[in-house]
């Protein structure tokens, strides 16, 4: 392999190393409760909130359709009820991120992916 070649295949791999970095940090944080709350307001839903010790639930609503967002006091708690969401979701979608975990559909799910 020439010198051109070992140059380029060296940048791609760095270039994917960063990136799958990037990626699995950004799954990995739990995003704040304020931010997600503030971009849902933003983008016109309203909202409900509980707050258990360990626990806080938020529901965000628009129109029809709701998200709900449940924050768990450790990522133990987390991993179980993505288990059991994943069972009773119907046509919902359920994403985990750090100690948080939302259901709801795509559309109203992404500003909480993207928080």
């Amino acid at each position: 392999m020439n010198r051109k070649g070992v140059i380029i295949l060296s940048s791609l791999l760095i270039c994917f190393l960063i990136v799958l970095t990037c990626g699995l940090a950004f799954t990995s944080v739990t995003p704040s409760k304020e931010r997600v709350t503030n971009k849902y307001i933003k983008a016109g839903y309203t909202h409900a909130y509980f707050d258990f010790g360990d626990y806080s639930i938020r529901n965000y609503t628009k129109d029809d359709k709701s998200v709900l967002i449940i924050w768990y006091g450790d990522e133990k708690l987390a991993e179980k009820s993505l288990y059991t969401a994943n069972k009773v979701k119907d046509d919902k979608f359920v994403v985990k991120r750090g100690n948080a975990l939302a259901i709801g559909y795509e559309d109203d799910i992404k500003i909480f992916q993207f928080a």
